[in-house]
């Protein structure tokens, strides 16, 4: 699976090439909708691409770098050098999350530790390269297909949406993510607050704080890169303080990532098609197809331009699958490769090991001589759960459950109330019965309005971000089963499909955004299929560019027709539209954030009552996530039904002002997610005793109220 020496166009000018087009499609997607001139939009996105891109792209080449490590291990002689350069630089990434991390946990990230870590793993990483670059191997020039670089252009303009993308701020982003609602409340509140106490940790009031965190824990390594502190003189964050591009630089790590996951799927793409008895040009015009599919895919290009850990998943999930599939390993240390990498991608998010490792498996029994599996998956086991042992250690150190909060009944509930259990379990859990939620994967969900989003109608893979990419992937595996030179890979993929479809049917709570780690299962049975079919019949070629060809226009559409037509509207203001930095006069007003930042009588601790997103909020504040127990429904608890003794145990606490936000309270107890102690009749109450707000927002059903002196909150 060498790339081909024929005649073609050189590698560094076939990569000039793929640069170029992502650029150019980042900066023609920056002018959609766009009402100030050209001109100051191409620099603000070069400004974001420089000064926050710099150091996510050092992060990701030291990571990789790490990998060099890991390159003479790697079967030297056996297994092909792409392959072996594939499986190196994913080994490097999973252990530099994992370090990251684990220097979190310790109290050890900062500066110092985070340049030596990224910069032994450049070093590591140029020294490879130059032992790497004789003159013989100069002499010979790798040469790419023009067909193969013509196909991979296709797929450089899903790059170009994420560049686009990452440079709209938090808050302003993808409408199938509430502008970056999750974002706002743990992605990047997380690091902030970690950056804060100089240590990664769980955190009672944010659950989220219990998941392993590997991508929340490199933006403080990416902080620490930067030398950005933990909070400003204002008081903001120090992610979005200044000119905001704290906030970008996690975005731009994602898209990196995601940009790896494309080439690891097209690796995948070729072991398989190895298998298959296919090669030559054929087989690398497959990959290059299955690559590009990759980065077609809106999903993947919505969490790929956004602080989401799900590139993460693709990336490391799609090298575990290259490990479990590649020629050449020996069993056991096949079982320690792709457990290190499948640890590395639970790590970035616990669902990977429900979405992945199945077919992991599968492809290891598939390809590994039965008399060897016990050895090899013992192994792997063991591995795994090294790999996954400075989170499970601190959470069982925390709250006594390892995997809080998971399996509260095994290991406990932690600091939680068994009530608080219970709705986490139902809010993270489907009641339809077994048909309903198997239709919900091709059918509306019946039980969503017709003028909801279309993230909550369309639950499965008719999710319009799903593209065509489930449909090109199942047709091709299910293809792939009739010729028997390919069934079993064909029988490898469908099975692992299978595996991931029925995790995400019985184990989670039906959302399209959790079928995202199949994204190289899919786009590698597409590939597989071409390679296998497209040289037999050029109708199959045809038919197949015309689906990227498709999916090209589609990401395009969809990234287009963000925010109303306005995806843009807040590229070069950044971060300061939602701080207060930056005087856009009604537009600030109606920005909770900026309004309340911008009022010099806002001093003192803020509680925030139905909003857990205060990332962009200079004053202190207090909140909880909604499967967290927020103060206010504490004192509802404890204190007798009085609102005057409820403003005194919120003074007494620090409170001086409650922003509410009545329309996620009214949202969350429709859904019978809130906390039953904060009902509206009591918070009704509590600001009839407040009086008239300081200031309120109608148009998201929120209001910002000042606790009355202690004289005037007696009844």
């Amino acid at each position: 699976g060498e790339p081909a020496t024929s005649p073609g166009v050189p590698m560094r000018g076939a990569v000039s090439v793929l640069v170029a087009a992502a650029a150019a499609s980042g900066v023609a997607l920056s002018m959609v909708g766009a009402g100030d001139p050209p001109v100051l939009r191409v620099t603000a996105l070069l400004s974001v691409w420089a000064y926050a891109g710099w150091a996510p792209l050092l992060y990701a080449l030291g990571a990789c770098g790490w990998g060099a490590l890991a390159w003479r291990w790697i079967t030297p002689g056996e297994v092909c050098v792409g392959d072996r350069l594939a499986l190196a630089v994913s080994v490097g990434i999973a252990a530099t999350l994992t370090a990251t991390h684990l220097l979190g946990c310790l109290g050890w990230l900062g500066p110092v530790s985070a340049w030596l870590w990224t910069g032994l793993g450049i070093i590591f990483g140029a020294t490879a390269i130059g032992a790497s670059c004789r003159p013989r191997t100069r002499s010979e020039g790798i040469r790419i297909d023009r067909w193969t670089l013509a196909i991979l252009t296709l797929g450089s303009v899903g790059v170009g949406v994420m560049l686009a993308a990452s440079a709209v701020p938090p808050g302003a982003q993808w409408d199938s993510e509430f502008g970056g609602y999750d974002s706002l409340s743990y992605h990047l509140q997380l690091p902030a607050e970690w950056m804060g106490s100089g240590r990664i940790t769980p955190l009672e009031h944010n659950v989220y704080s219990y998941l392993p965190g590997y991508m929340e824990s490199a933006v403080v390594h990416l902080a620490c890169l930067n030398g950005t502190p933990g909070r400003d003189g204002a008081g903001l964050s120090g992610l979005v303080s200044g000119d905001g591009f704290g906030v970008h630089a996690p975005s731009l790590l994602s898209l990196f990532v995601a940009v790896i996951g494309g080439w690891i799927t097209a690796r995948l793409t070729l072991v398989w098609l190895a298998r298959a008895g296919v090669g030559g040009r054929v087989a690398h015009r497959a990959a290059a197809a299955a690559a590009a599919t990759v980065l077609l895919t809106p999903w993947l290009q919505v969490v790929g331009s956004m602080a989401y850990n799900e590139t993460g998943v693709v990336t490391l999930g799609g090298a575990a699958l290259l490990a479990s599939a590649v020629p050449g390993i020996a069993p056991i240390r096949r079982g320690v490769l792709v457990a290190v990498l499948m640890g590395g991608a639970c790590g970035c998010k616990p669902t990977a090991v429900l979405f992945l490792a199945p077919a992991c498996a599968v492809s290891m029994a598939a390809f590994v001589p039965s008399r060897r599996w016990f050895t090899m998956f013992a192994c792997a086991s063991a591995v795994g759960l090294m790999m996954l042992a400075p989170w499970l250690a601190r959470n069982a150190a925390h709250g006594g459950n390892p995997v809080f909060p998971q399996a509260v009944g095994l290991f406990g509930s932690a600091h939680w109330t068994p009530t608080q259990a219970a709705t986490y379990r139902a809010g993270h859990t489907d009641e339809s019965g077994p048909v309903d939620r198997v239709l919900m994967l091709v059918r509306p969900d019946p039980g969503a309005s017709g003028d909801a989003p279309a993230v909550g109608r369309l639950r499965g893979l008719t999710n319009p971000q799903w593209a065509l990419t489930p449909w090109l992937g199942m047709i091709g595996m299910l293809c792939l089963v009739a010729p028997s030179r390919s069934r079993r890979v064909g029988l490898v993929i469908l099975a692992g499909t299978a595996l991931g479809l029925l995790a995400w049917l019985v184990a989670t709570h039906l959302q399209s955004r959790f079928l995202v780690p199949l994204i190289p299962l899919l786009a590698g049975g597409f590939g597989v299929a071409l390679g296998v079919f497209g040289a037999r019949s050029n109708a199959v070629a045809h038919a197949a560019l015309l689906g990227l060809a498709i999916s090209l226009g589609w990401s395009v559409i969809n990234y287009a027709s963000q925010r109303g037509g306005m995806p843009n509207g807040l590229l070069g203001i950044g971060a300061g539209a939602f701080t207060g930095a930056i005087d856009l006069g009604d537009t600030s007003d109606s920005i909770p954030s900026a309004s309340i930042n911008r009022d010099p009588g806002v001093e003192g601790v803020v509680l925030l009552v139905g909003d857990a997103a205060p990332l962009y909020f200079r004053a202190p504040v207090r909140y909880a996530t909604v499967w967290d127990r927020n103060p206010l429904g504490d004192i509802f608890r404890e204190q007798s039904d009085d609102p005057g003794a409820w403003i005194a145990a919120l003074r007494e606490t620090g409170v001086r002002w409650v922003y509410i936000s009545f329309a996620e309270l009214d949202r969350l107890a429709e859904s019978g997610w809130h906390d039953p102690e904060i009902s509206r009749q009591r918070v009704t109450r509590l600001v009839e005793r407040l009086g008239a707000p300081r200031r309120s927002w109608p148009q998201s059903g929120s209001a910002l109220y000042r606790l009355p002196d202690p004289q005037r909150s007696e009844p």
